[in-house]
């Protein structure tokens, strides 16, 4: 982003297929509306407005001990960099949030740590064991399971046969435990229960999306990867999907959270770390990161 910013003349911004501002840079990064849509409502608030509009905190998180580790990763495609040492932590029922615009290497470190793409160097580690050179099916059963951008159910199967497909990563289940998970998931999901027998790919994008939590979900993981749960959905979807997410946090599960709604991440997230370039450029609280003019730059450009 620093690089559009820096190169061009003038910006023209799009949100949702309409044209939301057009200006200089310097009036681009400045725009309320522009700051909204990239950073959500609190970017548009003074300092100790922002600070209430997050919640408070729950979880003691320098108390908690470490579930996943990240030191020095790098990783990239062919000669191509994309990582560039890499480094953070989530611990035991928190949830972090990893921001950054589009291209910051979010999603790349998403798929190195659930064994989709295997780094070039560094350490990830799960409960203290080195996951860098191990396959995803193994991670997935180690209990860090990746809930991918774009959802990805398979469409021509119906919301039960796509629950059940989740589980496979936990190993054989009786009949019992297969019928127990799966009402969990209908339960906690009341929409897939009207549709339980529909095909997935007749479900909209905010039904794919629980559809898809709820999947990864089957196989009871205790670090969840969520990357842009938000993108392409509707406000209301986006309120009732982040209301979903509040109560996993509620059930100690572990989640690291990429979403391009940066404030309303920070307003479920413990911590946050913002990305750039493939390199973190900062990282704390959640409530200190909404306001870090960092996290501004990362997305808008800027000095």
């Amino acid at each position: 982003m620093s690089l559009v910013m820096n190169v061009s003349d003038g910006i023209v911004v799009i949100d949702a297929g309409q044209h939301l501002a057009a200006g200089t840079p310097a009036a681009i990064r400045s725009d309320p509306q522009v700051r909204r849509a990239y950073l959500g409502e609190a970017a548009v608030l003074s300092g100790q407005d922002a600070a209430q509009a997050m919640r408070p905190r729950k979880v003691p998180s320098d108390a908690l001990r470490e579930v996943l580790g990240v030191n020095a990763l790098n990783a990239g495609y062919g000669a191509a960099p994309v990582l560039h040492d890499v480094a953070l932590q989530v611990r035991e029922g928190e949830v972090v949030a990893l921001l950054g615009a589009n291209g910051a290497g979010k999603s790349t470190l998403m798929r190195a740590l659930s064994g989709l793409h295997r780094p070039l160097q560094g350490g990830i580690t799960f409960d203290g064991v080195d996951l860098a050179r191990l396959d995803a099916e193994r991670i997935a059963a180690m209990g860090v399971v990746l809930v991918p951008e774009g959802r990805q159910v398979f469409p021509e199967l119906s919301v039960l046969d796509n629950l059940r497909l989740g589980a496979f990563a936990s190993g054989p289940l009786s009949h019992m435990e297969m019928i127990k998970r799966v009402e969990s998931m209908l339960t906690r999901f009341p929409r897939l229960r009207e549709r339980q027998h529909q095909r997935a790919g007749l479900l909209s994008g905010g039904e794919q999306q629980m559809l898809a939590i709820g999947r990864a979900l089957m196989s009871n993981p205790r670090v969840l990867l969520l990357d842009e749960p938000s993108l392409g959905l509707a406000p209301k979807v986006i309120a009732e999907l982040f209301a979903s997410l509040e109560q996993l946090r509620e059930a100690s599960i572990s989640i690291l959270l990429v979403d391009q709604m940066a404030a309303l991440a920070l307003a479920l997230a413990d911590r946050g770390y913002v990305m750039e370039e493939g390199r973190v450029v900062a990282s704390g609280p959640a409530d200190e990161l909404a306001r870090d003019p960092a996290l501004a730059q990362a997305y808008l450009g800027g000095q």
